[in-house]
């Protein structure tokens, strides 16, 4: 099923779905720059801003009719800003949580903030969530429905933006806990995994820990947030039926031989390259060239084994004792 808008309503007509490419991995790990690179290439539509659609959409569906009393009184602030009352009382059902998803649109509606207004106008995105609740059931708890109003999302943003012949390219790192979910959607859809070496993904969030709330989650955090990123991405890679859609990128093979990789990149993707357009592209998207862009795009020209130099001993030691397994089966070594 897709959608399309026509005047002030939604036809539940077909369209072809267009190739979508989906950049994931550990936050910190190198997703921007793997992004700016591929955004560069004319058969690639990029979507503005991490879009965050799976987080906003698909797992209050999965998460919040789970909570018990105690978990949504601890959330009272949020669940009454977002849903309303009767939730909060008497527990979420599908139809409580739509409601909050055009309020959380509301939220982020800011040109510095991710959200979905990188897909659709807020219009489009209450007539897309009427159009889908009249016509398609409400099965499993939901999460069909939540399914199908991505889908329209995309459809809706290329519709608007893209060419014939375009790949939606979009960047939310955290997508790869949904990984699954989008490439059994998405049957014309490939993931990029960006994977780096943990312990320098805890120096990239320490050192953006000093001007970014969110960035302040600890070596401990960070490490532990790694871990489970890397147990999520071998799920998707060790599935028969999955793992000639997922291409892992080292973020430190990108960082000795970038025209190789991005090669790489092109070529899983299905786009077009000669020498000369590799050359300039990674030219242009020179990490030390690239500064804060907005959403996601706090990039700092990270250097491979910067955790030598900017982790204590302690720290090191503490990386090696959560996730030293994954370190290891990675290929990086210990000091």
């Amino acid at each position: 099923m897709r959608t399309q808008a026509i005047g002030n309503h939604i036809d539940m007509g077909q369209l072809s779905p267009c190739p979508k490419l989906f950049v994931v991995g550990c936050p910190r790990s190198g997703t921007s720059w793997v992004t700016s690179l591929l955004a560069q290439h004319p058969d690639v539509l990029v979507v503005p801003r991490e879009t965050h659609v799976y987080r906003l959409v698909y797992e209050p569906f999965v998460e919040l009719p789970r909570w018990d009393w105690q978990q949504r009184l601890r959330a009272w602030k949020g669940i009454l800003r977002r849903y309303g009352l009767k939730p909060l009382l008497f527990g979420f059902k599908p139809a409580t949580i739509w409601p909050g998803i055009l309020r959380d649109y509301q939220i982020l509606n800011r040109p510095d903030s991710h959200g979905l207004h990188g897909l659709v106008s807020y219009q489009e995105l209450s007539l897309l969530i009427s159009a889908i609740r009249a016509e398609v059931l409400e099965t499993n708890r939901g999460l069909v429905q939540a399914e199908e109003l991505i889908a329209a999302m995309f459809d809706r943003f290329f519709k608007r933006y893209g060419k014939p012949g375009q790949t939606v390219l979009e960047k939310t790192p955290m997508h790869i806990r949904y990984a699954e979910q989008i490439l059994c959607r998405f049957p014309e859809a490939r993931i990029i995994e960006v994977l780096r070496d943990g312990r320098d993904v805890c120096v990239s969030y320490n050192a953006l820990a000093k001007r970014e709330r969110w960035a302040q989650i600890g070596t401990a955090g960070a490490i532990r947030q790694w871990k489970q990123c890397v147990e999520w991405g071998e799920i998707i890679r060790e599935r028969p039926s999955l793992q000639s859609r997922v291409h892992a990128v080292r973020y430190e093979a990108l960082k000795a031989d970038p025209e190789r990789s991005l090669q790489q990149m092109f070529e899983f993707a299905n786009l077009g390259w000669d020498e000369a357009q590799v050359g300039a592209i990674v030219a242009a998207a020179d990490i030390k060239r690239v500064a804060k862009k907005g959403d996601g795009q706090y990039v700092r020209s990270g250097s491979v084994g910067d955790w030598k130099e900017h982790l204590s001993e302690a720290e090191i030691a503490m990386c090696d004792e959560i996730a030293g397994e994954q370190l290891v089966r990675l290929g990086y070594r210990a000091r």
